[in-house]
C-alpha cells in the first residue's frame, strides 16, 4: 500500500466530472523516483463534501459524513484508515477500514465518501500498489524547484528577446 494525501481537488460543474487527485507521500529518504499522484473521478456534491472536511472541519449541523463519524464514536470504534483498493477506471472502489473492540472491520465505500470521512477524521489514506503503477502519473509537484535557479533562467532567457520576437 502507498500512503497517499489529497494534492488537489478540481471543482466541476454540470455534466463534466470534479477530481481528487492524490499524490503518493514522500518516500524513503534515499529514493530518487519521483512521486506520483492519481486521478478519481467524483460528482461535484462529492467533491464539495471533501473539500469542507478539509476547509472548515464541521457545518453547524452533521452531514451524513460527520453523522457517520458520529456513530462510529459512539460506539467506541475508530475510523483507522481508508484504502483504495481496486480499479476499473473511471470506477475505482475503496474500503473504510474501522477499528472496534480490537478488531478491524473493512467496510465497502465509494473513494469520494471514503475521503471524506478520512478528512474528517484525519485518518490516513492508502492506495493499493498496483494501481499506483498501473494509474497513477508523475507528480507536478514532484520535485522541488530552485526558485532562485529558475528565475535566473528566465531572466536569461527574457535578456535574448528583441521587439521582432513580439
Amino acid at each position: 500500500m502507498v500512503r497517499v494525501d489529497i494534492e488537489t481537488i478540481v471543482m466541476a460543474a454540470g455534466p463534466v466530472p470534479s477530481l481528487i487527485v492524490l499524490r503518493e507521500r514522500c518516500g524513503k529518504s534515499d529514493s530518487t523516483a519521483p512521486l506520483r499522484s492519481l486521478s478519481i473521478q467524483t460528482g461535484s456534491f462529492e467533491a464539495a463534501a471533501i473539500s469542507r472536511g478539509i476547509d472548515s472541519g464541521r457545518a453547524e449541523r452533521p452531514i451524513t459524513h460527520d453523522l457517520l463519524l458520529d456513530t462510529v464514536d459512539a460506539l467506541g470504534a475508530k475510523l483507522e484508515r481508508i484504502e483504495i483498493v481496486r480499479a476499473e477506471p473511471p470506477v475505482f472502489y475503496a474500503t473504510v477500514v474501522v477499528l472496534a473492540d480490537g478488531n478491524e472491520h473493512k467496510i465497502d465505500a465509494r473513494p469520494s465518501d471514503a475521503i471524506a470521512l478520512a478528512v474528517r477524521s484525519n485518518a490516513p489514506m492508502f492506495v493499493e500498489d498496483d494501481i499506483m503503477n498501473r494509474l497513477g502519473t508523475v507528480s507536478a509537484h514532484a520535485e522541488e524547484v530552485d526558485d532562485e535557479r529558475e528565475f535566473e533562467k528566465f531572466d536569461e532567457f527574457v535578456h535574448t528577446l528583441s521587439p521582432d520576437d513580439f
